[in-house]
């Protein structure tokens, strides 16, 4: 029975290690991750920043003429899109760089 008890003991600790070097698989290959990642989110961040940048110019046009219909619907639009982007890809105007959120350190 001692030697059951030995021998259960060490498995837990060889299971506990081995799951605590399970996450690593990430950082095997972070460039390749990297690249893909920046190569699906090139056409987001494009889209997202002609949006703001169309947004900007109308809300521009809107000051010198407050009273254009046209200019409200269009920047109600705008504002509407990016709100969609930013919920369908929040790290694209997140504070953090994605480079943090991705392969930073892991809280806890």
């Amino acid at each position: 029975m001692g030697t059951e008890k030995r021998d259960l003991k060490r498995d837990i600790k060889e299971d506990r290690l081995k799951r605590r070097s399970e996450p690593m698989w990430f950082y095997d290959e972070p460039d390749e991750l990297w690249q893909t990642f920046r190569k699906e989110g090139r056409g987001i961040e494009r889209e997202h920043l002609e949006i703001r940048t169309a947004l900007r110019d109308a809300e521009m046009a809107l000051r010198t003429n407050p009273e254009d219909e046209y200019l409200k619907a269009r920047a109600k639009y705008l504002r509407k899109r990016l709100d969609e982007l930013d919920k369908q890809a929040p790290w694209i105007s997140s504070g953090v760089p994605t480079e943090v959120l991705l392969w930073g350190v892991p809280h806890g």
